[in-house]
């Protein structure tokens, strides 16, 4: 591609054309010396933009996976198979999930044979599988007058996952609930709960925080504090994918508040001995998801399809009617919901009275207003909740602000 013009240089081919038709107007040595000077000037910038990036190659490095609202590393080689010197450029790159949509990266002045590695750290907003094609490099002459850009296709690939937050522990039975014996009394089990288990030896792996000094000193060796498992069969997670009730902003809506929550909530349960069904409609097809598995087996699958799913037509009621029947009695139920209708409330209440225990989080989009520069982000009016009956099924409202791992933990 020829180098062209910048705002700058196209004022000084205006200077140089007026120049130039000074002197053939009024000739003279004084008007030929400065339309030559100008001439020149604006010739030489040309030529050394033209050159600037002649030479030059850019190489893709391995990318690696991202999570949402974390660091990613995008790695590029910048290469100068010349015997001169290059001065510094710029490499451009449409990234969707970077801040912007575009990933701005200076590259420092080559020396003859460099090669320079260029780790560029981006902050991933937005999750979803994303293609990699064309970085474009940019240089220029020392005055700025010219611009050239050259065009290297490099294919790639980056997964962004959702944004996931660690989990302490979460509340998988009813208070005073025991997982019975063969001699029908009470049984614990160890795992990850809060309750003190036993000891048992150090295993490579276990954290430091666990060792139990006391009986290190006793037995002579490392030892380590096991806690009562929270246990539970079967976990339910409901998500809310209804389009019409997600907010506006395209980065930090309340849908990708409760998509971050589902990915949380199967991340934890990943180190429980349970089953977990996930149910959700998925913009992309149309059509009801449904996942169930042994926690642990299901997890790459939901934190895939977390990953990539987006809103969808079927409305929260429409998925609790078609999949009630699906729901087991006695299971642990999340209902990730975007809005609070009167037929949702009776549908979980019919789960209710099946023994299931409802955990029913709200996420309206007006708690999760769009991010503007120059306002602060906040509710300025909560919603009224209509009143409901005692013993019924209450949502737990949630706003941008809330903590999630305060909410789940509960």
């Amino acid at each position: 591609m020829i180098a062209l013009p910048t705002a700058r240089g196209w004022l000084i081919l205006a200077m140089t054309f007026g120049a130039v038709s000074v002197a053939l107007v009024n000739v003279g040595l004084a008007t030929a010396l400065a339309a030559s000077a100008f001439a020149a000037f604006w010739l030489a910038s040309f030529v050394m933009a033209q050159c600037s990036v002649y030479g030059i190659r850019v190489t893709r490095g391995g990318n690696g996976d991202g999570v949402c609202g974390s660091e990613l590393i995008l790695p590029l080689t910048v290469t100068n198979r010349t015997i001169l010197f290059r001065q510094a450029t710029v490499l451009t790159e449409l990234c969707e999930f970077a801040p912007g949509g575009v990933l701005h990266t200076a590259v420092p002045p080559l020396s003859p044979r460099e090669a320079l590695s260029i780790e560029r750290a981006v902050k991933a907003e937005k999750r979803g599988c994303f293609d990699l094609n064309v970085v474009r490099l940019s240089g220029g002459d020392p005055a700025g007058l010219f611009r050239r850009t050259r065009t290297f296709r490099l294919p790639g690939e980056v997964v962004i996952y959702p944004h996931v937050v660690h989990l302490e522990s979460i509340q998988l039975h009813p208070a005073g609930a025991h997982t019975p014996g063969t001699d029908g009394r009470p049984l614990g089990r160890s795992g990850q709960g809060q309750e003190f288990f036993g000891l048992r030896p150090y295993r490579p792996g276990d954290e430091i925080r666990f060792i139990h000094w006391r009986g290190t000193a006793a037995k002579q060796r490392l030892m380590i504090r096991e806690f009562e498992a929270n246990t539970v069969d079967q976990v339910v997670i409901l998500l809310d994918t209804y389009a019409p009730l997600v907010g506006n902003d395209p980065r930090e809506n309340n849908l990708e508040y409760l998509v971050s929550m589902a990915a949380s909530l199967a991340a934890f349960l990943k180190d429980v001995s349970c089953r977990v069904l996930f149910l959700a409609a998925d913009g992309r097809t149309g059509e009801l998801v449904r996942l169930f598995g042994d926690s642990a087996g299901l997890y790459p699958r939901l934190r895939r399809l977390l990953t990539v799913i987006e809103p969808g037509e079927i409305s929260f009621t429409s998925l609790l009617q078609e999949t009630a029947e699906e729901i087991p009695s006695g299971s642990l139920v999340y209902a990730l919901c975007l809005n609070e209708d009167a037929s949702s409330l009776e549908l979980l209440e019919l789960l209710f009275d099946c023994n299931c225990r409802i955990h029913w989080f709200l996420a309206p989009k007006e708690n999760f207003p769009p991010i503007q520069a120059d306002e602060p982000r906040i509710v300025y009016e909560r919603r009224r909740r209509r009143e409901l009956p005692p013993g019924a099924v209450r949502p737990r409202e949630l706003f941008f602000s809330t903590r999630m791992e305060e909410v789940l933990e509960k």
